[in-house]
């Protein structure tokens, strides 16, 4: 994603457009430069100022005449909050600068390449005045990071899947054991059930043959008494 920046003109630089274009060329854009102060620029300005580091252009395209894209990439171990910026031509003068009393452009960490993106309104110079000298690998990585934001959220979006599924997985687990446990009660309850069916059983039984045996006694006794 590119950031759109209205950077201010100074004076040396429309002093080399003005010198380039009497020879009949464009001046080239080569270098972003990048600082640490915030502050309102001034068009007196030949140098950040307080500029922390410098990287070729690697990639630009003219998007109208007076609307250039160029990006660059901060490949060092810096660290730093970008609050100014600046454009340098092919000879080194300052064609632009931009900053901010408060706000930050970015920040860079240590040992991260960072992407610098940005589309430059050039309203205030002659149309085509300016062009941009590349390394030709701004596409490429411009293109990467797209990639590469789009792998990380289909990588995203396929780990949470997974985990969903492993969730429902282990609940049908779950599920399953709660279901083997409930069989396995269910069948000692009923065990139980019938050996109390058949200690029942033989307790009406022995109670039975008690009471014949008691009734044969009592007859037994009576007879023996009546001299039967």
């Amino acid at each position: 994603m590119s950031t759109p920046l209205q950077p201010l003109i100074t004076k040396a630089g429309l002093a080399a457009i003005w010198r380039a274009d009497n020879t009949g060329v464009a001046a080239e854009i080569t270098h972003i430069v990048v600082g640490t102060s915030g502050y309102t620029p001034a068009n007196t300005q030949t140098a950040l100022r307080t500029q922390v580091a410098k990287y070729a252009i690697s990639d630009g395209q003219r998007l109208s005449d007076t609307l250039i894209h160029v990006t660059a990439v901060a490949d060092d171990a810096k660290a730093y909050w970008a609050r100014e910026v600046g454009f340098l031509l092919s000879d080194g003068t300052l064609l632009a600068v931009w900053s901010h009393p408060t706000e930050a452009l970015t920040y860079k960490s240590a040992n991260a390449e960072l992407l610098l993106a940005y589309d430059l309104s050039l309203t205030a110079l002659p149309a085509n005045s300016v062009t941009i000298t590349s390394t030709g690998a701004g596409l490429n990585l411009t293109l990467s990071a797209e990639l590469a934001a789009l792998a990380t959220a289909q990588i995203s979006s396929m780990l949470r899947d997974q985990k969903n599924q492993d969730a429902l997985d282990s609940q049908d687990k779950l599920n399953q054991l709660q279901g083997t446990q409930i069989a396995n009660l269910l069948e000692r309850i009923k065990a139980v059930e019938l050996r109390q069916d058949s200690d029942r059983d033989g307790l009406l039984t022995a109670i039975a043959a008690n009471a014949t045996a008691v009734i044969s006694l009592q007859n037994l006794f009576s007879k023996t008494t009546l001299g039967v």
